[in-house]
């Protein structure tokens, strides 16, 4: 079973929420991305609020945070990794 998929952050192609959703959308259509059974996103509002949704067919709640908590770790790797 091959392990999951490590997408790089395009900080500067990926300013605009819509635009990048599209585009994650558009790629996970056409094959270019793997088919994923759980999938979990949060946003935060100008105003503070913060919105999370989970969703996929395996979605339910301990997937959609053990998928969260998966790629905070992820993030936190990426952070600390060095180019030796």
């Amino acid at each position: 079973m091959a392990g999951p998929k490590v997408l790089e952050f395009k900080r500067e192609d990926w300013r605009e929420i819509p635009a990048t959703l599209r585009l994650i959308a558009d790629e996970l259509d056409s094959g270019e991305l793997p088919p994923c059974s759980v999938g979990t996103l949060a946003l935060l509002a100008q105003g503070g609020e913060v919105m999370t949704f989970g969703f996929g067919q395996k979605g339910d709640d301990l997937q959609c945070l053990a998928l969260l908590r998966l790629g905070e770790q992820k993030l936190v790797d990426a952070m600390l990794a060095t180019d030796d």
